[in-house]
C-alpha cells in the first residue's frame, strides 16, 4: 500500500486504493474473502494488510482497451464483422425478392379476369 494509507479504511476508501468498485469490496467482505471488522458505529473497517492479501489473490488485470492489443479480441471482432456482413447481404437479398414478388402480384391484380371455368 502507499505510505499515506490510513491504519483502517472504509469500504469506499479500500475500493479506491485497490482500484475496484465499492460493491466488489462489499461482496468480498460478505463472502469472507476479505477480512474486515465493524467499529463502534457499525461501519466496516478494512486493514491495509488484509486488503493487500485480498488484492494479491483476487484483483485481476483489466482487459486491453484497444482490440488490436489482443489477438483473441481481434479474431472475435473479425468473425463478428463477417457475420454482420453476411446478415446484411441476406437482408438485402430478402428485400430484393420481396420487391420482385410484390411487383408480380401487382401485375396479376391489374389483369382482367376472363374465361373463368365456373362462369
Amino acid at each position: 500500500m502507499a505510505p499515506h494509507t490510513p491504519p483502517h479504511m472504509s469500504p469506499a476508501q479500500a475500493a479506491q486504493v485497490a482500484n475496484v468498485s465499492r460493491w466488489a469490496i462489499m461482496r468480498a467482505i460478505n463472502s469472507h474473502k476479505l477480512k474486515a471488522k465493524r467499529d463502534n458505529r457499525n461501519h466496516w473497517k478494512v486493514s491495509p494488510d488484509d486488503l493487500d492479501r485480498w488484492c494479491a489473490h483476487s484483483v485481476r488485470i483489466a482487459h486491453p482497451a484497444h482490440p488490436d492489443e489482443s489477438p483473441e479480441l481481434r479474431e472475435k471482432l473479425a468473425s463478428e464483422t463477417a457475420r454482420a456482413d453476411a446478415a446484411e447481404r441476406a437482408r438485402d437479398q430478402a428485400e430484393s425478392d420481396r420487391d420482385k414478388w410484390r411487383g408480380m402480384a401487382e401485375k396479376l391484380a391489374e389483369k382482367p379476369r376472363r374465361g373463368w371455368w365456373w362462369r
